[in-house]
């Protein structure tokens, strides 16, 4: 919980000072990247720390390729940028059910656990990304007990399920 305080501290602290927000490093990577406008539900734009600096990461996709940036919050500078192809669909992909929202991938996870949502503690979702894919990461608690997991954000197909002690218990 520290490392986390001070974390969001720092990050903190260097945004202050930043010139541009977070739309402008939107922006930046965008036109970097050539897209005129991501898929739909598909941007990503937050403040994080590498090695020792402190920049806005932006990852999104264009249907086609996914991309994640990260960009100088002093200047809109381009310091890194990555681009990956998105698997390709299958010519006749069978109908899939409708995509999970956030509330339908707390269910999903919850429904797995065999948790009411009721019992749930510090319960959290959100959108991500992970190798260009769209998820859904989950956490909650319930007793003693810490449960994590990323739902696939177009099947909802549980993509990794991990159950552990809570260590801030002890």
């Amino acid at each position: 919980m520290k490392h986390t305080l001070l974390l969001g501290a720092a990050l903190a602290a260097g945004l202050a000072t930043a010139a541009i927000d977070p739309a402008a490093a939107a922006k930046a990577a965008l036109a970097h990247a050539g897209v005129a406008k991501p898929a739909e539900h598909a941007l990503y734009v937050a403040p994080d720390r590498d090695d020792g600096r402190v920049v806005y990461e932006v990852r999104f996709h264009d249907g086609v390729n996914a991309y994640d940036y990260e960009i100088d919050p002093a200047d809109g500078a381009v310091l890194e940028s990555k681009r990956e192809a998105l698997p390709a669909l299958p010519a006749a992909a069978p109908a899939t059910p409708a995509a999970p929202d956030i509330a339908r991938a707390k269910a999903i996870a919850l429904a797995d656990a065999k948790v009411a949502e009721a019992d749930a503690k510090r319960l959290r979702a959100k959108r991500d990304f992970d190798d260009g894919r769209a998820i859904f990461e989950v956490e909650f608690r319930v007793g003693k007990m810490e449960y994590e997991y990323d739902i696939d954000a177009a099947t909802g197909a549980i993509l990794k399920r991990d159950i552990d002690r809570d260590d801030d218990w002890f």
